[in-house]
């Protein structure tokens, strides 16, 4: 999905949450992780607001970016431990 502006997807009902954390989140991971990374956690977050969805539950969009998003961060040398 490169070149996919994930900013304005919307995937039933599901889109990134319009605010400036989300924001500053998108930005980092942008300019930390590979697309390949970057695509990755985008679409985990929609598949996981899509199963929460399905399942009934109630989350925060906001906590549930941020925590896909980040999920693989450490995979990146600038950002692992030793």
């Amino acid at each position: 999905m490169t070149g996919t502006d994930y900013a304005t997807l919307n995937v039933n009902g599901v889109t990134i949450p319009d605010s400036k954390l989300a924001r500053a989140i998108t930005e980092f991971v942008r300019d930390t992780e590979n697309d390949l990374l970057f695509n990755h956690s985008s679409r985990v977050y929609f598949f996981g607001a899509l199963a929460g969805q399905q399942r009934g539950l109630t989350f925060n969009p906001e906590l549930l970016y941020a925590a896909t998003m980040f999920h693989d961060v450490g995979l990146m040398p600038s950002h692992s431990s030793p």
